[in-house]
């Protein structure tokens, strides 16, 4: 089947700066324990790696040689999917992209996306979707939330709850794109609301592309912030804190 992951990594985050080179193990880090994730599920060729660091280069090369270097400033990670996308000589048909923070994946996501994958036949993308169980979820601006319209199309998101009176539920950084709409992301439009909310995938539904989202339970969480890595990785995170600030570069 022609489809390929792409990891965006970048090491100028926000909320969690070095993000993908945090160690969460002795021999671990955040975004290595995730490669590894995935390529218990997909063929290691067809796994790429898009980032701005050359620290994150030197990382991985021992684990891959699909790592892209973008050097130019890209506003969000699916931008930087998209430069990447060039430079990758195979054309497949579909790209998943996975956020490079989700150490708790599992094969089950992988195979659920495969089997999936018919739906995009009618579609631009598709996306899963999960469950809010926990009330303070919808007030935490460190995991997205998501409204759907009746035929499971994504209408809203935001970092925030929803206001609609619609059910939120939580979405979660997988997004399996088609070809074309993922090498023409770069050029749509930025709207004012994707920016207001930081979130990239608002960038297409503002722009009336047509994104389905499944329901699956089995998701896992991102680690989003320093509270994540404390809650996760305890004896990791303070190691962490020791590092950070000698360590950016």
């Amino acid at each position: 089947m022609s489809i390929c992951v792409i990891i965006p990594a970048r090491v100028k985050s926000k909320r969690i700066p070095n993000k993908p080179l945090v160690k969460i193990s002795k021999k671990d880090f955040l975004l290595l324990r995730t490669f590894k994730k995935i390529v218990k599920k997909i063929a290691q060729e067809d796994i790429y790696i898009a980032t701005d660091s050359k620290k994150v280069l030197i990382s991985m090369k021992r684990y891959s040689k699909n790592i892209i270097l973008i050097s130019r400033n890209c506003l969000n990670g699916t931008e930087r999917c998209s430069y990447a996308l060039e430079k990758i000589k195979k054309k497949y048909k579909y790209y998943l992209i996975v956020s490079c923070d989700m150490p708790f994946l599992n094969n089950k996501i992988f195979a659920f996306f495969i089997k999936k994958i018919k739906a995009l036949k009618n579609f631009d993308g598709i996306t899963i979707h999960a469950n809010i169980t926990d009330p303070k979820i919808l007030n935490n601006k460190s995991v997205a939330k998501i409204t759907l319209k009746k035929n499971n199309i994504v209408e809203g998101i935001s970092r925030m709850k929803i206001n609609n009176n619609k059910k939120n539920f939580s979405h979660h950084g997988l997004v399996l794109l088609k070809r074309k709409v993922l090498l023409n992301y770069k050029r749509i439009k930025n709207t004012a609301l994707q920016l207001k909310e930081d979130n990239e995938w608002l960038k297409l539904i503002e722009n009336n592309y047509k994104i389905f989202s499944f329901l699956n339970n089995s998701i896992k969480p991102e680690i989003n912030t320093k509270n994540d890595l404390k809650k996760y990785f305890p004896i990791r995170f303070k190691y962490y804190k020791n590092i950070t600030k000698v360590d950016i570069k």
